[in-house]
């Protein structure tokens, strides 16, 4: 083995794993594998995907290689991907060298890096919209990203729903910590976890990973239907069929649906129209035809991602402010004011707030702010006793004792009470009661984060910014939409 690659085991198995760096390192043979690809390649913004949706403590990604821990049947190995500068090509180190897992290695590596995408190919089907023509020419070589591992790569989807980079992340870690397989890495004879299983997701209660309920169901059906056979994650199916057999999984919106599509089995004509930034693309350029550049849609939405996304980094380093925009939506309860950012919603505010209960700068009116429209669907449905938690993006501004209160309300059951003493004990303050009531009655996501089912210790109604009469409504409709469940 050569000192590059004794030095890349011996770093990857300290470094990926979070593991001691004196621990006894077992370098087993590796093998190197040239993989060629037709130029051009954007190899920078491959590797930022990767670094923002690495699965820590099985992955590692740095602007000049990846790397990860994998299993393929009963074998544990580590790979690692790095471009020749120069040369149109990627080096790939495999460990351990055996034929089989070599070969199946490089076929997994060869579709994550869309190596067998011809650029030309896909620029000549661009040349029929120009705006994508454009942006073809403008960001050469861009690919598809895929995952490792198809049923990993959908988890991971579903759990990103909704969220900010940093929560996926935190929620996958979650996920790995408490459900992976526990293993011995055969390279420093170290204790570490693989991505669980669709047997082991299909059963488990999912407490430890800190997400919705509705999202802990779907990522059990999802899993219980991939074991079943109900769901297939072959490349080798008719993607449009794919699409639907997930949106027919409780839980799977059309986002995921076209996003697992797109990531997990490399479907090139997936298009997650739902997505905030693609919905803004296309609203700002009514005018592209989608349908003209069949079946390259998923490339058109990697180049929407990217030329809007820059555009957002640049106004967000420019502007001083958060921009915010808002509409208003009746409900049983009076009328609510829903505001959001460019990316979460940001407040839930009533009809009859007492002034500078919540400091926002000015909204502007925006009726159509896809955030702010399907949260209105969504309380809708929780004021129609069909829902009973939200799946939405959220930005609240507090200070970081605040934000935990407010993470702590959302772990409350719905149709169920805590007191301040209870919520104090939840975040590990025992004799932070006032301080958690006060941080409650700052609240900007009413209903949303449910303080609402805040009562005193003994079972009293206490203070709420939307009124007591509101307060008790709001937990007579929970109790009722409980009890029919039960029943």
């Amino acid at each position: 083995m050569s000192k590059d690659s004794e030095r890349f085991f011996q770093d990857f198995a300290s470094a990926v794993m979070n593991q001691r760096t004196n621990a006894k390192i077992n370098n087993p043979k590796s093998v190197e594998l040239d993989l060629p690809y037709q130029p051009p390649y954007d190899w920078q913004s491959i590797m930022r995907f990767y670094q923002s949706h690495s699965i820590t403590g099985i992955e590692r990604v740095t602007e000049d290689y990846f790397a990860r821990l994998f299993r393929i049947e009963d074998t544990i190995g580590f790979v690692r991907v790095e471009a020749i500068a120069g040369a149109d090509r990627l080096t790939v180190r495999i460990a351990p060298d055996d034929s089989d897992i070599v070969t199946e290695v490089e076929r997994r590596v060869r579709k994550m890096f869309d190596l067998d995408c011809d650029p030309r190919l896909i620029a000549r089907g661009f040349a029929r919209a120009p705006l994508l023509a454009k942006l073809c020419a403008r960001f050469p070589g861009l690919r598809l990203p895929r995952g490792w591992d198809p049923f990993e790569t959908a988890i991971c989807s579903i759990l990103g729903q909704l969220v900010s980079a940093g929560q996926r992340s935190s929620l996958i870690g979650q996920l790995v910590r408490n459900y992976g397989e526990e293993v011995v890495d055969p390279f420093s004879e170290e204790k570490t976890r693989l991505f669980p299983d669709p047997k082991t997701l299909a059963s488990a209660d999912l407490n430890a990973v800190k997400t919705t309920i509705a999202r802990r169901e779907a990522i059990r059906e999802f899993s219980r239907r991939v074991l079943s056979g109900a769901i297939s994650l072959a490349d080798t199916q008719e993607p449009a069929a794919l699409r639907k057999t997930l949106l027919d999984t409780k839980g799977i919106g059309a986002w995921s649906a076209e996003y697992i599509s797109l990531r997990a089995v490399g479907d090139t004509d997936a298009f997650p129209r739902t997505d905030l930034i693609l919905k803004r693309a296309l609203a700002l350029h009514p005018d592209l035809d989608l349908n003209s550049v069949r079946p390259w849609r998923s490339y058109a939405a990697m180049y929407l991602w990217k030329a809007f996304a820059q555009t957002l980094s640049k106004r967000k380093k420019g502007a001083t402010n958060m921009t915010l925009f808002y509409k208003e939506m009746k409900s049983p309860v009076g009328k609510l004011k829903l505001i959001a950012s460019a990316h979460a919603l940001v407040a839930v505010l009533w009809e009859q707030e007492r002034p500078n209960r919540v400091k926002l700068d000015p909204a502007k009116l925006t009726p159509e702010h896809p955030i702010l429209v399907e949260t209105e669907r969504q309380l809708t449905e929780y004021f129609s006793n069909k829902r009973t938690d939200f799946d939405l993006p959220l930005e609240p501004n507090g200070s970081e004792f605040q934000k935990k209160v407010w993470r702590a309300l959302r772990e409350i059951p719905f149709g169920q009470t805590r007191s301040y003493l209870d919520l104090a004990k939840a975040i590990g303050s025992d004799s932070a009661s006032r301080a958690v009531g006060l941080a409650n009655g700052k609240n900007p996501l009413s209903i949303i984060v449910p303080c609402h089912r805040v009562v005193g210790s003994d079972g009293s109604l206490t203070g709420f910014a939307g009124g007591l009469q509101t307060k008790a409504a709001l937990l007579a409709l929970e109790a009722k939409a409980a009890a029919l469940r039960a029943g």
